[in-house]
């Protein structure tokens, strides 16, 4: 195992089919690479403009904008 400190790593946090969560990130070429997430308080900062805060039956959550989801704001 050969530790490399991380700073400042841009990507994407995903949900695989079967509901676990990782990160990718992808290069300048399209190429991507996956890690699995094993930190258990990662710091994250939301800067996605699709992305938006929803109340729903008392819970809430984060999901894509109304428009995307194709609902009614």
């Amino acid at each position: 195992m050969k530790p490399e400190k991380l700073k400042n790593l841009k990507g994407f946090l995903c949900r695989s089919f079967d509901k676990q969560y990782f990160f990718r990130t992808y290069d300048k070429d399209g190429n991507f690479t996956d890690y699995n997430l094993c930190h258990s308080d990662l710091e994250i900062e939301i800067s996605d403009s699709d992305a938006y805060i929803y109340e729903r039956n008392g819970e809430l959550c984060i999901d894509h904008s109304p428009q995307t989801l194709g609902i009614e704001e």
